[in-house]
């Protein structure tokens, strides 16, 4: 009997094997869409800083050759 109480139910095991890895699973796949989420959201935004970089070098030379017409 005493060795029976120390026995581990193999289908209870495997039930909370596969819940366990199930959340985990579930977890870092939800990090991953993080990870790409803020991947693009930062390529976004390095896009729009540089469109607004070449802009201003636009207007800054445009700027530059007036002055030395004048």
């Amino acid at each position: 009997m005493a060795n029976s109480q120390n026995d581990v139910d193999i289908n209870v095991l495997v039930g909370l094997y596969n819940q366990r890895l199930a959340t985990l699973t579930n977890q870092n796949v939800l990090l991953e869409a993080k990870v790409k989420t803020l991947t693009q959201d930062h390529e976004e935004e390095k896009t729009k800083l540089l469109a607004n970089m070449m802009e201003l070098q636009e207007k800054y030379e445009t700027l530059a050759s007036n002055i030395d017409e004048e």
